[in-house]
């Protein structure tokens, strides 16, 4: 750094040195050497004292600890020894340099040698005087300026203040230092004294080198020749922020006593104190902070440009001080200066610095605020958002500002005793607080017969009367006709009584317009009790009068509604409330037909008007706007519901539009016109238009502040009117067809409260459960039709839903009349009220004739199933004969042989008694063969029982063997051991069986090349279902068609029904079963079906149980790669 001071600083004229803080010098260049003698660490050693005469030290050193503590540039005269030691005089100028932190670390200075100068000003030697080294060394703004204005020249002073050189400020360059809210009227008022020629005074800020702005006082005088001309400005700039901050600090004290003075609240005085302080001193937030009278808790503490939360957690809720550098401030008494808030030790202990830290906040200054007595009244407290120390000025400012706040704080404290102390006064005259409060704003008196002798001032204005015209019962003039009568036989019974008493009329005012009044009357007596005089005043109640008429309007239209009354009639008693609130009004109400009007192509709307309400206007003016199209150009209303905006007409005299209309209207006297969009639904949706209220005067009248506020009333009852109606009409029409949706379905819905049992449900269960409508709904009611076998299964769904509180749903029958039953399906749907309290909403659907067709459709498949069982008898007629003829023909076999052993000598007696045992075996076998067949194809209903489907399969191969053996068919049995029974129709499953191998022989048949393999399996799937898998190697099926082969009526053969595959699935399904096909990748297909196994039966099967799924992948892998 030295290295680069030297290098600049030595090519500078002059005696150029840099100092520290505390002025010991630091550096010097190398014309300080040459003058003085001393080298730069001499100097530097020695100090002030070597080079500067004794007598200038003190005002040398007081001038380098000025420009250190101001951080501006100051300057002075002093004598320096010369290396011979002669003094010379020279003008050392100096100048603060500030860190970071805004504390000043260096300062630099030059010194300028000006003995011969002063030498040689002497009278004769004037025109040798260097005019511009005078004019440089001053320290103000010196500048000239050509004839237009132009600057020329600025002194030395003016560029080093403004950092700038003489190019930037030639022209009219120097504006761009200049304040820009100050410019425009610092230019305006420079060209107009280069226009006249008259001094240029103004004042504005101006920037300097480092940014700042401050206050000038800026002087033009115009130099002119011997003629009288311009030739040239001369232009004096004066530092005058000082005094502006004097200026302002004495405006903002002024300003904070008046607010005092206003009694305006202590947040606002103390707001407008911390925005003081923030326009004095810049680039600061300020907060403000109030103590109790015992100096320990907080009062108050406000920060109009802080953080609420900051300013909030200042102080606790008992108003104990939180964290901050103020309570320091205020204990010790003294400024607490934080210039860095991180390496302050103030409140290091608490999170507050950082808290402060994290709004940006670096450094504060807290000043304690104490009154004249020296009591402590607060503080207050500067926060900056970057490290700062103050310096001389600053300290100033404060000083200065604590003043005003203690001068506005001890002021709020006296205004506040003094409020306290009248508040004890006016405590002590409530009695004579109530009289005067009683006082209303026209007060009057009569005699004692109740002819008026005084009016005050204030009802002689209302009502334009003086007091002559006033007097006597002249006043009664000015009462409404309607309340004359009233009033007069009112006052005469109270003249009569001699009691106090009250009433209300209207009264006239200077314009004609009527005003409610409340007219009390008091008794004045003597000592005797004689009546003397009577006082009043009338108290003005209009707007009262209209809020209570408003309210009972708007309490019987919503009783109207409440009660269903018609839309009419409703928006009748609108326009009345309006015509009685606007006195003398005229209102009408036009509706939009929802179901006639819609957008148009274009967008614009196509609204149908209406008819609604008009009680007062003239028919022929409503029959001319409603039922048609809305067209703008034809009335107000028409434009105001195609517009959906208020149209105010206040004259119709000069209104340009509508005239036909217009016409028409002042044949009736109508002189204004208000037309006003009633919103639909909520008023947003869309922005549709429900109607227009149109309110007509017969006077030219502009709607106020208060007319548009009871608009907005009138037009709120409107919409409530209207969509109120037609909300009605759509719940009427969807609960009418909800009821015929009801009668049609045949279902009836309720809801029941379980904790009290209350229940609702509609007419149509009253229909179902033929029960009277008159009768309440209830529990008892329907277990009276309940049939008596389903009560306790219906008691039991009951009891459980009371506590389970989950949706349900439950069929049982009604008994409605003797030996008619009616079968019911009752859902419900769990919920909770707005009470958390358990609720079912539901519903009771008649499923009789459902029923009855499932009953029937039962029958039907009875009878299928049977023909289906006799269908196949034909096929198994060889087998049948198979089977019957063995046991026959063994029968004749054993009856010859033992006719031949009885007639043999000696009779062969126990060959022929073992012959005959034979012959009774074969006898039983052909009787079982027959039992069997009888079982197979008797017509008999369903009877379940435990079936073994090994079993039944054997008996069922038994009885088609003959028929399989016919088609050259190969069986392979491959049944499981111990396989589970399973619950079902015996008869119905042996059925499925016979389809299975009929079917699997039948594809089989036409099969030529390779043998007839089918294979017979049963086992338990991976679901642990029993199931029977019927696989062949015959023609097969394509897999498109694996749906269709259940269908009924569908067929691959040339002869057959097609019911055989769709009888066997619905049985199997009965059972609670499946049975699917499975076609094989090479010929041949796979039938299986499944079933549940019995809940008692005996579950073990051979091999391992937990290959179940395996063994069921691998039948239909072997189904699969059957080949014939």
């Amino acid at each position: 750094m030295n290295n680069e001071f030297s290098g600049v600083a030595d090519l500078l004229p002059g005696l150029v040195w840099t100092a520290l803080a505390d002025a010991r010098i630091d550096n010097v260049n190398h014309a300080w050497c040459e003058y003085s003698g001393q080298s730069p660490g001499e100097a530097v050693a020695s100090g002030w004292s070597a080079i500067v005469h004794p007598d200038d030290l003190h005002e040398v050193l007081a001038c380098l600890r000025m420009a250190a503590a101001a951080g501006a540039t100051t300057e002075t005269i002093a004598r320096l020894r010369r290396r011979d030691g002669r003094y010379r005089r020279f003008v050392l100028r100096a100048r603060g340099v500030a860190d970071a932190h805004d504390s000043t670390v260096k300062l630099y200075g030059l010194g300028t040698d000006i003995d011969e100068l002063e030498a040689s000003l002497e009278p004769a030697d004037l025109r040798q005087i260097d005019l511009r080294a005078i004019v440089d060394s001053i320290p103000a703004f010196i500048g000239l300026a050509d004839v237009s204005g132009g600057a020329e020249y600025f002194n030395r002073f003016s560029l080093d203040y403004l950092g700038v050189t003489q190019e930037d400020l030639k022209g009219y360059k120097a504006a761009e230092t200049v304040h820009p809210d100050d410019l425009p009227a610092a230019i305006a008022c420079w060209a107009r004294a280069v226009e006249t020629g008259e001094p240029y005074e103004f004042v504005h800020r101006v920037r300097r080198a480092d940014g700042e702005y401050r206050w000038f006082h800026v002087r033009g005088l115009p130099l002119r020749d011997s003629d009288g001309r311009i030739v040239r400005w001369f232009i004096v700039d004066a530092d005058i922020d000082e005094a502006k901050r004097a200026e302002s600090l004495l405006t903002g004290e002024k300003q904070l006593l008046e607010l005092v003075a206003r009694d305006r609240t202590r947040p606002d005085v103390l707001d407008a104190f911390c925005r003081l302080v923030e326009n004095t001193i810049g680039g600061c937030y300020c907060g403000a902070m109030l103590l109790d009278t015992s100096g320990r808790r907080i009062e108050l503490a406000v920060g109009p440009s802080l953080p609420s939360p900051f300013v909030a957690a200042l102080y606790d809720d008992a108003g104990e001080p939180g964290g901050d550098s103020w309570p320091t401030a205020v204990r010790l008494r003294e400024p607490i200066i934080a210039a860095d808030l991180c390496a302050s030790t103030h409140a290091a202990s608490t999170d507050w610095p950082a808290n402060a830290a994290s709004y940006g906040f670096r450094s504060c200054w807290s000043m304690p605020v104490a009154a004249a007595s020296g009591e402590l009244l607060g503080a207050f407290t500067l926060y900056f958002e970057r490290s700062r120390s103050p310096v001389t000025q600053d300290f100033a400012l404060l000083g200065q500002l604590t003043q005003i706040a203690s001068i506005t704080v001890e002021r709020m404290r006296s205004q506040l005793w003094l409020e306290q102390a009248l508040a004890d006064v006016r405590a002590s005259e409530d009695r004579m607080r109530d009289i005067i409060d009683a006082v209303p704003s026209f007060v009057w008196s009569t005699a004692a017969d109740g002819s008026v002798d005084f009016l005050n001032q204030r009802w002689c204005e209302y009502t334009g009367m003086t007091r002559e015209e006033a007097s006597g019962f002249g006043w009664t003039s000015a009462v409404h006709a309607d309340d004359a009568a009233g009033l007069a036989i009112y006052w005469q019974a109270l003249i009569k009584s001699g009691e106090p008493g009250e009433y209300e009329a209207r009264l006239r005012r200077h314009d004609g317009v009527y005003r409610w009044f409340l007219i009390r009357a008091m008794p004045q007596r003597n000592a005797a009790g004689q009546l003397l005089k009577w006082y009043g005043a009338n108290t003005d109640i209009e707007d009262r009068k209209r809020a209570e008429m408003l309210l009972a309007g708007e309490k019987q239209l919503l009783s109207m509604m409440a009660g269903g009354a018609l839309l009419a009639p409703v928006l009748d008693a609108v326009c009345r409330l309006i015509e009685t609130i606007l006195d003398g009004s005229l209102c009408s109400i036009v509706l939009i037909d929802p179901r006639r009007s819609q957008p148009s192509p274009d967008g614009a709307p196509v609204l149908h008007l209406q008819a609604g309400a008009a009680p007062s206007v003239p028919a022929e003016l409503v029959e001319r706007i409603v039922g048609r199209e809305a067209d703008a150009q034809a009335d107000p209303v028409a434009l105001a519901a195609l517009a959906n905006l208020p149209i105010i007409a206040p004259d119709l005299a000069h209104e340009p539009r509508w005239s036909a209309w217009r016409s028409l209207a002042a044949s009736h006297g109508i002189r204004s016109n208000w037309s006003t969009p009633i919103a639909a639904g909520n008023g947003t949706a869309n922005g549709t238009v429900a109607g227009v209220l149109s309110i007509m005067h017969r006077q030219p009248t502009t709607p106020d502040h208060a007319h548009e506020n009871l608009i907005a009333r009138f037009t709120h009852l409107a919409n409530i009117a209207i969509e109120s109606a037609r909300s009605e009409a759509a719940l009427k029409q969807s609960e009418a067809f909800l009821a015929k949706a009801q009668r049609l379905s045949l279902t009836g819905t309720f809801s029941w409260r379980v904790d009290t049992d209350e229940i609702i449900w509609s007419e149509e269960i009253y229909r179902i459960a033929e029960l009277d409508t008159a009768l309440a709904p209830g529990f008892e009611l329907i277990f009276s039709r309940t049939h008596p076998e389903d009560l306790p299964s219906l008691n039991e769904v009951l009891r459980r839903q009371r506590t389970d509180g989950r949706d349900f749903e439950h069929e049982f029958r009604l008994a409605t009349s003797p030996g008619r039953v009616k079968h019911v399906h009752l859902v419900a749907h769990a919920t909770r009220n707005e009470h958390d309290e358990l609720e079912y909403i539901g519903a009771l659907q008649d499923i009789t004739q459902r029923r009855l067709s499932e009953e029937t459709l039962g029958k039907v498949r009875s009878e299928l199933t049977h023909v289906a069982r006799v269908a196949s008898l034909g096929v198994l007629t060889a087998s049948i004969a198979h089977e019957v003829n063995q046991p026959l023909a063994g029968i004749v076999t054993n009856a010859s042989t033992c006719l031949r052993m009885l007639a043999a000598e000696p009779p062969n007696l126990d060959g022929a008694r073992e012959t005959a045992r034979r012959t009774i075996r074969d006898g039983h076998r052909a009787s079982d063969v027959i039992q069997r067949l009888r079982a197979m194809f008797a017509k008999r209903g369903n009877c379940a029982e435990p079936v073994d489907l090994n079993q039944a399969a054997r008996e069922v191969i038994a009885m088609l063997l003959g028929e399989l053996q016919r088609h050259n068919v190969v069986l392979q049995p491959e049944f499981a051991e111990s396989l589970p029974a399973v619950s079902g129709d015996r008869v119905q499953l042996q059925q499925v069986i016979v389809n299975l191998l009929l079917n699997a022989a039948d594809a089989m048949h036409a099969v030529t090349g390779r043998p007839h393999l089918l294979c017979v399996q049963t086992g338990i799937d991976a679901d642990g279902r029993v199931y029977l898998a019927v696989r062949d190697n015959g023609a097969g099926f394509d897999g498109q068609d694996t749906d269709r082969l259940f269908e009924a009526f569908y067929t691959t053969k040339s002869a057959g029904m097609g019911i055989g595959l769709s009888v066997s699935r619905s049985i199997i399904e009965s059972h609670g079963g499946q049975l699917w096909a499975v076609a094989n990748d090479g010929p041949g297909a796979c039938f299986v079906f499944a079933m549940p196994p019995c809940a008692d039966a005996d579950r073990a099967v051979s091999g391992d149980t937990a290959s179940r799924a395996e063994q069921r992948d691998a039948l239909v892998a072997d189904a699969k790669e059957s080949r014939r």
